[in-house]
């Protein structure tokens, strides 16, 4: 079975696989050394701290690409 990646050819398309990019590398290994630190945020360490900001960050993409209709 073949399997292709297929690119966006809608303008929606397109936003919708720019803002995935973007989330990702938010969660990716060269972010998160700014981020792994001693300090303390809400009685948490600044790290769990962006976890959760990721999770809400994801969260609310993946809602507003369902809200604009990105993906078909």
């Amino acid at each position: 079975m073949k399997s292709t990646f297929m690119l966006p050819k809608t303008r929606k398309g397109w936003i919708s696989l720019a803002l995935i990019v973007f989330v990702i590398v938010l969660g990716s290994w060269p972010v998160i050394p700014f981020f792994n630190k001693e300090t303390i945020v809400f009685g948490m360490p600044m790290l769990m701290v962006w976890s959760i900001v990721i999770i809400v960050i994801t969260t609310s993409t993946l809602w507003f690409i369902n809200k604009i209709g990105g993906v078909k």
